[in-house]
């Protein structure tokens, strides 16, 4: 059973608990800092950062940093403020307090009092990355890097910006800008990296790994994984980034390794089920996934998987029950009424597919893929009009889309308006110069009009751009019957066959093809196969193939029992 494209992507991202990028908090007299919101800082090698502040690092603040470090933050507060209470003026104070502030989630009141900071000395570095690392919490990104760049003209060595802009660019996937930073953060020269944060190592192999420098990646990911040890949540991270990285055997061992050590926790299992599925071990993937799903039923991520691996092993009926019971857990979730609309469209219950393609559309507007299937479903359903608002309406949104473009003058060419669709298919041609689907519908537009040799010429160039191209070949194949060119018309279509078999045009154009040859037994065999085909065609077309059908997609919450069983039955 071949497993779509976009079932897939689905699958492989995001994970369950996707790789932190462990921004560094930048807290002064403190090397490493992991409270118990799992901020993650790494380690200056116990540098001490000066403070031109008034009174500079009084013994309060360092107090109040020990307490931080501790995770103590309720009394790291209390003593911190108390510092600032004092002494007014003193940056060091109010930059440990924004520090505390931001742990303890009061991040309104953290950047008060980083940019007080900044206020009294515009040039302290550790407010200013403290100040970014808050600004890429509360996602505002470009604003982070414009800090972090300020703080490395102030302080080009300093590791902790360094690493945070790098760190910083790799997540937004600029990893050009990203691997230089991260490997003078880690020290990366002829050796390699001579860093002992794991956070910052994983992050450069990432980056590695997304460039195509997989030898690079391995020896860090190696790296990592022996200084792990038997460190569960090393692990796991590693696996994580691994897996993101696209090496899921590899993924899949050290979630397995990370279960032995931490057993039975939901997001270890959750993640090794995903990286079997994509190493196409269904079965594995299915048994971790199911206990997963016993640990956390009211998880409906993991229910949505379990029902896209229903879907790659042709269970329909199971694929939509479990994907059902995924929107009941979570009534927003775009990606599971799409896929139930996929799954639809698999058995050819278009018709009803097109609600679960309207609740995606309508809960994802920026997702051009569900907007183009609903499109195309309204096309398959014959209802161009439909079909033609609906393309027009994602390229409002994408008005740079070759492909919806390309859609819009298929819509139109089906209607018989071929001066719409050529200049749709033209302006797909523009965005996309070797786009060979618009020049074929170019090709079969100007043989419709009689123009045989600008059609011939843009139907090879189609050819010639996608040898596999299948309506290129049929529509050359039957121009050049149409024009008695039989002989050049056989290998065409003998070529056609191989890929649309299942189209009745291709037979009947190789029925006339071999008759006018006088190559009777060939005639007769594609003579057989065309009415067979056609009369399937008639009964698809009839609606006598369709089946029952799902109800409209529901958004009511419930509250389930846990689930342990795979096959929920579908709601009629």
């Amino acid at each position: 059973m071949r497993i779509s494209p976009e079932a897939n992507r689905a699958l492989r991202g995001p994970y369950a608990c996707r790789l932190c990028r462990m921004w560094l908090l930048s807290v002064l007299f403190v090397s490493a800092v992991s409270g118990p919101s799992n901020v993650a800082v790494s380690a200056t090698n116990g540098q001490v950062q000066k403070s031109t502040s008034q009174a500079g690092n009084s013994a309060p603040v360092r107090d109040a940093a020990a307490l931080l470090e501790a995770g103590r933050l309720e009394e790291a507060e209390a003593v911190a403020r108390r510092a600032v209470a004092a002494q007014p003026r003193n940056t060091a104070a109010r930059s440990v307090l924004g520090a505390i502030l931001d742990q303890r989630g009061l991040a309104k009141e953290a950047e008060n009092e980083y940019l007080e900071a900044l206020r009294l000395d515009p040039n302290s570095t550790v407010a200013l990355t403290n100040l970014g690392v808050l600004l890429v919490r509360t996602g505002r990104g470009d604003e982070a890097v414009t800090t972090f760049e300020r703080v490395l003209r102030l302080a080009p060595d300093h590791v902790q910006a360094t690493f945070n802009l790098g760190a910083l660019y790799a997540a937004r996937k600029e990893y050009g800008r990203a691997i230089p930073l991260l490997e003078r953060a880690a020290g990366v020269g002829k050796e390699l990296a001579r860093s002992n944060d794991v956070a910052l190592l994983v992050t450069l192999a990432n980056a590695y790994a997304h460039v195509n420098r997989s030898k690079d990646a391995a020896k860090l990911f190696d790296v990592v994984e022996n200084r792990a040890g038997a460190d569960p949540r090393v692990l796991f991270t590693l696996g994580l980034s691994v897996a993101d990285a696209g090496d899921y055997d590899r993924a899949a061992k050290l979630f397995s390794r990370t279960n032995t050590l931490r057993p039975d926790t939901y997001e270890v299992l959750y993640n090794l089920g995903i990286a079997l599925y994509n190493l196409n071990r269904m079965d594995e993937a299915r048994t971790i996934l199911q206990r997963a799903a016993t640990l956390a039923p009211e998880q409906p991520e993991v229910f949505y998987r379990l029902g896209l691996i229903a879907s790659a092993r042709g269970e329909s009926e199971n694929a939509l029950g479990l994907m059902q019971h995924a929107v009941k857990l979570r009534p927003v979730y775009p990606e599971a009424y799409f896929m139930m609309a996929e799954e639809l469209v698999k058995n050819e219950r278009i018709s009803r597919a097109i609600p679960f393609y309207e609740q995606a559309a309508a809960e994802a507007p920026t997702e051009a893929i569900y907007q183009i299937r609903l499109g195309v479903a309204h096309f398959r359903s014959r209802a161009y009009a439909k079909a033609e608002e609906t393309f027009r309406a994602a390229l409002a949104r994408f008005p740079d889309s070759p492909l919806l473009y390309y859609l819009i003058g298929y819509t139109a060419r089906a209607e018989g308006l071929y001066d719409d669709a050529v200049k749709a298919f033209a302006r797909s041609l523009e965005l996309q110069p070797n786009n060979a689907a618009a020049l074929s519908n170019l090709g079969f537009i100007a043989a419709e009009r009689g123009q045989v040799v600008e059609a011939e010429s843009l139907l090879r160039r189609a050819i010639g751009l996608e040898p596999d191209n299948y309506p290129a070949h049929y529509d050359l194949g039957r121009l050049l019957v149409r024009l008695r060119r039989y002989s050049e018309a056989l290998p065409i279509l003998e070529r056609g066959v191989t890929m649309g078999n299942n189209d009745p045009g291709v037979h009947y154009q190789l029925f006339i093809t071999y008759t006018r040859l006088k190559r009777k037994d060939d005639a007769d065999r594609e003579l057989t196969q065309f009415k067979t085909l056609e009369e399937a065609r008639k009964r698809l077309e009839s609606g006598m193939s369709e089946k029952d059908e799902l109800p409209p997609p529901k958004v009511s919450v419930g509250s389930p029992k846990a689930v342990k069983e795979e096959r929920p039955k579908l709601e009629r």
